[in-house]
């Protein structure tokens, strides 16, 4: 089927659907009952915000339910839980202390479907966007016509060349009273900016998940202080949303008396290990474990190391105008670089500009 740009709704809740076919895998569970798969606890907790387990005909059963109730805690929470599943048979309103256990998604139960929804929004109207620059860059001229017959001949004209035909008008007629004006140009600046947007927008939408991107609005290349800084910010949600299940499995445990963990999964245990064993090079830790030199410069750049062995290399090839040397040793090594693939995107990029750099002082 034809991707419809005009369906937002359609749209938006396919972009949702996707985000939560990633997020599902945040956390992994350990001795879950049978009766509580991990998919289907973890979809109640980010679509609901919360999900309360509780016993129905000897079994136990991660169920969503409204939480009401006349009485409220000393702080104005809720204290009770009406829940009412068909599939079960099972309609009650049961209290959140005493027949079962309340396990939230995050602090204030909101769940991941407001972020969703509000980012796959934004991207869904800059789709519509970019659609019609796509389609507007086809037409050269804009067409007023006088009468129906020359607006149905001209509208047919349009029509094949949204769907990229190569249209020839016949009939001589239709020039006679259509009238052809000059369209404004659809810049290349402007769909730059709408591409950037697109960037932004889905960018800030995986930061809050606790998925790093690459995109940034300065157009260069990231010091290391800036994208520790950038890492920093993107767990906070995340762990909150660790410490609730934490805190709600351990009153499972307790109460039914299950040896039930959880545990971050997929990508998101690797960012967890990176940024709390420091594994990566953050705050002066690099790989391999052993402290950064200092460069004298007080800030350390993840592609430091590539850069003090060029710069070395210029001083050593004599060059003391401040310009790089272009020493055959140092072009080739920095070539090598480009063309490893182990090498890291950063150390590219650098190799990249230094190349460029070179053979511009030349």
């Amino acid at each position: 089927m034809v991707y419809d740009y005009k369906s937002k709704t359609r749209n938006v809740n396919n972009m949702v659907s996707y985000m939560f076919a990633k997020t599902l895998s945040m956390f992994e569970y350990q001795g879950l009952p049978e009766t509580i798969p991990q998919r289907e606890l973890e979809r109640l907790l980010q679509t609901y915000g919360y999900a309360f387990i509780t016993e129905v005909n000897g079994e136990l059963y991660a169920l969503a339910g409204s939480l009401a109730g006349t009485e409220k805690d000393p702080y104005g929470q809720p204290t009770e839980i009406t829940i009412n599943n068909v599939a079960l048979n099972f309609n009650k309103t049961l209290n959140l202390k005493t027949d079962g256990v309340l396990i939230r998604n995050d602090d204030v139960r909101i769940g991941l479907i407001p972020l969703f929804e509000k980012g796959s929004a934004l991207l869904a109207e800059n789709d519509v966007n970019m659609v019609m620059w796509g389609i507007n860059s086809r037409i050269q001229k804009l067409i007023s016509a006088p009468d129906d017959k020359s607006r149905e001949s001209a509208e047919l004209y349009i029509k094949k060349i949204i769907d990229g035909d190569l249209s020839i008008i016949a009939d001589n007629a239709l020039f006679d009273g259509v009238k052809m004006q000059a369209n404004a140009s659809s810049s290349v600046a402007g769909v730059q900016q709408m591409i950037e947007y697109h960037q932004f927008v889905k960018s800030n939408l995986y930061n809050e998940i606790g998925l790093s991107s690459n995109f940034n609005m300065k157009r260069e290349r990231l010091i290391s202080s800036e994208v520790d800084q950038a890492e920093d910010s993107l767990f906070p949600f995340v762990y909150n949303m660790m410490e609730n299940r934490n805190f709600g499995i351990a009153a499972i445990n307790e109460m039914f008396g299950l040896n039930i963990k959880v545990d971050f999964g997929s990508v998101w245990a690797l960012k967890n290990k990176k940024l709390v064993d420091g594994v990566t090079g953050n705050n002066g830790i690099p790989d391999s474990g052993k402290p950064n030199e200092s460069t004298g410069s007080g800030e350390q750049d993840g592609c430091g190391e590539l850069e003090n062995t060029v710069i070395n290399q210029q001083t050593e090839n004599g060059n003391d105008n401040g310009e790089p040397a272009q020493s055959p040793d140092t072009v080739a090594d920095l070539q090598a670089v480009i063309d490893n693939p182990e090498s890291s995107e950063a150390d590219k990029q650098a190799a990249r500009e230094l190349l460029n750099e070179i053979k511009g002082g030349v």
